[in-house]
């Protein structure tokens, strides 16, 4: 077991990522048909649900480290909303997001969000014949919107072989509470595999004498 809690994650990202929206006043079928992803903002966080739309491009850009339960900041016309992703709808033979929910709160209040992780450090382990074997990739949390990061970097340098970490081993920032089981583990640290000895390579263009 690694019992060094206190620095597996060196680094945690409070800032969250800024995607940038435009009012949508289309339909969301027409909105696609024009290269936009449309979505609506709704929440105590706005007055009424917004329509909007977003540049492909962008949505793709975003959805790259973002998924449903992720937290992110939407800017629209100069002003920034607080938001969490709360559902995104792929086409059925493209895959590819067709529209995009976000539920909008203010800073103070407490919510539930899904944050991934980044592990760092990994050179380390490679340099000592290490592999680090990744079970969670993501980690649920609750607490104030202001308050919660976008990604959290487990340092994993300082494991050895046998060494794992689990849930209740993540830093959190202050007033944020660890909704995922305690004991679940997020990674473990085994020797790497020796390859191998290739046996046919050992005999090539050894002839048999007549």
């Amino acid at each position: 077991m690694f019992h060094n809690t206190k620095n597996i994650t060196e680094g945690v990202c409070i800032v969250s990522s800024l995607i940038a929206a435009e009012e949508r006043k289309i339909s969301g079928k027409k909105a696609r048909k024009l290269g936009y992803v449309p979505g609506v903002i709704y929440g105590p966080g706005v007055e009424q649900t917004r329509t909007v739309q977003f540049s492909r491009k962008e949505i793709n850009r975003f959805l790259k480290k973002h998924s449903t339960g992720s937290k992110a900041t939407v800017k629209i016309n100069d002003k920034e909303q607080l938001c969490v992703v709360k559902d995104i709808q792929y086409g059925l033979i493209s895959k590819e997001p067709i529209h995009i929910d976000f539920y909008a709160s203010s800073e103070y209040s407490h919510v539930k969000v899904t944050v991934p992780f980044k592990f760092v450090g990994r050179e380390k382990l490679s340099a000592g014949r290490l592999v680090l074997n990744i079970l969670e990739n993501e980690i649920e949390i609750q607490g104030a919107l202001k308050d919660l990061p976008e990604i959290i970097e487990i340092d994993v340098s300082g494991m050895t072989d046998g060494s794992e970490i689990t849930m209740a081993q993540v830093s959190l920032p202050e007033g944020v509470k660890l909704l995922s089981k305690k004991d679940v583990i997020v990674a473990k640290v085994v020797k790497a595999e020796d390859e191998p000895e290739d046996e046919s390579g050992e005999n090539a263009g050894i002839k048999e004498s007549a």
